[in-house]
């Protein structure tokens, strides 16, 4: 999902939010074009799957919605991302035919296929109508029971979805000698960690300095200009000789 928004043209950053009440944000800019910005902390690879989905559901759905409106009907506009993300990671006319007992160990395998997490795929089953509720609580008792509340399958295997492109494009533009780090440093609104943590970049790439390579000639003096001194050449014994 993370590369899907950078190839149609969203400027995607990532940055830590500690707190639980937010995973990303969007908005459309002043220059006519769609930011996103992802929680970098407390993800994994499906759940930033499902966050930057409900993020492109506010940039497609809410993109006249005011500020104003978007407070007073916070919970039905939330919904509808949910809604989107779901049904756009989770098509019904293809998750739908593959599903057999709905079982955790299905959704287990689904979630490798995919990419999607096995929460997320009870929920989706729940408003596809193939489960009830009944049926959805004795599954989410189960996800429980397993300790999938704090890491499902896979999430310690598959490595975490990073914006590329901001970081691509600095450093292209580097390597080119269009901009140097220290143009780049004075242009940029924000400190060099901050830049970096949201593009990507590696850490200390906005400050470090190209190594100068300095050449050392071996000094060389002649014999004849010792003025005379010669040297001595002093034995060295073994103790106890």
């Amino acid at each position: 999902m993370v590369e899907l928004l950078e190839r149609i043209g969203v400027v995607v950053a990532s940055e830590p939010m500690e707190t639980d009440q937010l995973d990303g944000l969007s908005r459309w800019g002043s220059d006519g074009r769609p930011y996103v910005l992802l929680a970098s902390d407390k993800q994994s690879f499906s759940r930033r799957q499902f966050d930057a989905a409900h993020e492109l559901a506010h940039l497609v759905l809410h993109r006249a919605v005011t500020e104003e409106e978007f407070v007073e009907n916070f919970k039905a506009i939330e919904d509808q991302a949910h809604r989107f993300a779901s049904a756009f990671l989770l098509p019904a006319s293809q998750f739908s035919v593959e599903i057999d007992t709905a079982a955790i160990w299905e959704l287990e395998r689904l979630k490798a296929r995919w990419k999607v997490s096995i929460k997320a795929q009870i929920m989706r089953l729940q408003r596809l109508q193939i489960l009830d509720k009944s049926s959805a609580t004795r599954l989410y008792k189960i996800y429980s029971a397993k300790g999938y509340s704090r890491r499902e399958p896979f999430d310690d295997v598959w490595p975490m979805q990073e914006p590329t492109l901001l970081a691509d494009v600095f450093k292209a533009l580097v390597d080119a000698g269009q901009v140097t780090k220290e143009d780049l440093r004075e242009d940029l609104p924000l400190f060099p960690h901050d830049v970096e943590s949201l593009t990507g970049l590696p850490s200390g790439w906005l400050s470090l300095q190209a190594a100068r390579i300095v050449e050392l000639k071996p000094v060389v003096t002649p014999r004849d200009n010792l003025g005379g001194v010669r040297g001595e050449v002093v034995p060295i014994k073994r103790s106890g000789d």
